[in-house]
């Protein structure tokens, strides 16, 4: 009877461990789909990319609805479609699992910020920065490139700074500093090159150096000078 048991026992860890095997293989699959879509240049052929890793993380999001890399597998795949609603719903669902997990934060950065809702965006970035992601080079860029799409170069430069520092060997945020740093030179070359302010102030007013007017000269000589 004892080994009866015995075998019973083996027999559940053995079907639950090829259970998780087979979920990590079908994930596994699931993802290799999705990256398959990302590189393709044929829009067709990435759709069906997309399709057969959607099947993939639905059968493991039946099976089990809190399983986190499934849901956010789902809320790619329709990223990658454009279907906002449905994006949005499994990445929440992902999200309310554990809203303290920076990584789950910056997914939803990544979410709002895939549907150009760059603010909000930004809000979950700096959550996932101030959660434990602060030195992650991803993040930081991730808040420059928002900056950037509001217009907002002065955070841009500064977030593509930070990212450098925490990555030396981040190509694009060099770049892009780079470029930053350029556009500030040429612009302040274009001030430097400016006609003087001062130039027409006083072309009805010649400034006298008779005594008379000695005063009132040193004057206009004080305001002038206030511009430099």
């Amino acid at each position: 009877m004892k080994y009866f048991y015995l075998k019973i026992i083996l027999f559940t860890v053995f079907i639950n461990f090829s259970a998780n095997i087979s979920v990590a293989d079908n994930l596994s699959k699931a993802e290799e789909f999705i990256k398959q879509a990302e590189i393709t240049t044929y829009q067709d052929e990435s759709y069906d990319y997309i399709e057969k890793a959607r099947k993939y993380f639905k059968e493991e999001y039946d099976t089990n609805p809190y399983n986190i890399r499934a849901l956010l597998g789902l809320s790619k795949t329709y990223q990658m479609t454009q279907n906002r609603n449905d994006a949005k719903l499994y990445v929440l669902k992902a999200y309310n699992l554990n809203p303290q997990d920076p990584k789950l934060q910056k997914e939803m950065g990544d979410f709002y910020y895939n549907f150009q809702e760059y603010s909000t965006a930004v809000e979950y970035y700096k959550l996932a920065l101030s959660s434990g992601l602060l030195t992650d080079p991803d993040t930081n860029i991730q808040i420059a490139k928002c900056f950037e799409k509001l217009g907002d170069s002065e955070n841009a430069y500064l977030y593509y700074q930070i990212t450098n520092q925490v990555n030396p060997n981040s190509k694009k945020a060099l770049k892009k500093i780079n470029k930053f740093e350029s556009k500030k030179h040429l612009e302040n070359t274009d001030k430097d090159e400016e006609e003087p302010k001062y130039k027409y102030l006083y072309k009805n007013k010649p400034i006298s150096s008779d005594e008379k007017n000695k005063e009132e000269t040193d004057k206009i000589i004080e305001e002038i000078n206030s511009y430099y």
